[in-house]
């Protein structure tokens, strides 16, 4: 699931999204999603059926909790954006720091739904495209005119990387039964980042 830390006028509304997310992963884990309905997740949740989906579009929706939040903040980031030597990878990198709740344990059932569920994994897939059209655009920003391929191959690499970062916690959480520290999870998109940037540079 990815989170934003929020402000104070958010929290209650984070605090709702985070109890129907919740509640459905649970759910989703115990029985499965295809026998998961909504009313069962709004029962779990204590919420109305209406409110689930004032939150969330469709079922496999809250299968990526804040997701759709998290990409907003990240195209509005590199909007705001001041240049400099960071740049639009600079950017990204604080982005993802700021992520709450991405590499924890919850992910291993995420990925299990992705692999189980051709829905879920569309999902995955859209929300991953979202955001490489972001960093792709903002790449094209930051080195001019004529580098459109290099800042959409860039974008490709860095998207590629992060999926490797998930499948890779999610082993080491599978093994070790427990989630990564916070080093681990730095050293991780650290690694993600300076592959992409290389990659703009061999271009």
């Amino acid at each position: 699931m990815f989170g934003l830390v929020t402000g104070l006028r958010e929290r209650k509304k984070a605090a709702t999204r985070a109890a129907i997310h919740d509640a459905a992963m649970e759910l989703f884990d115990e029985q499965g999603f295809s026998a998961t309905t909504i009313d069962r997740i709004a029962d779990a949740a204590d919420v109305s059926r209406a409110t689930v989906f004032s939150y969330f579009p469709s079922k496999e929706d809250i299968v990526f909790g804040d997701a759709p939040l998290a990409i907003e903040a990240l195209a509005a980031a590199l909007r705001e954006r001041a240049g400099g030597d960071a740049g639009a990878f600079g950017v990204v990198r604080g982005w993802l720091g700021q992520l709450a709740g991405w590499l924890e344990p919850g992910l291993v059932l995420q990925l299990r739904l992705v692999r189980e569920v051709p829905v879920v994994a569309a999902r995955r897939l859209q929300h991953y495209g979202e955001m490489e059209r972001v960093i792709a655009d903002a790449l094209a920003d930051d080195l001019g005119p004529g580098r459109e391929l290099a800042a959409r191959l860039a974008a490709a690499s860095l998207m590629a990387a992060l999926r490797i970062v998930e499948e890779s916690a999610v082993a080491h959480m599978e093994e070790d039964g427990r989630a990564l520290t916070e080093p681990e999870i730095a050293a991780l998109l650290d690694d993600a980042v300076t592959f992409a940037r290389a990659g703009i540079a061999a271009v």
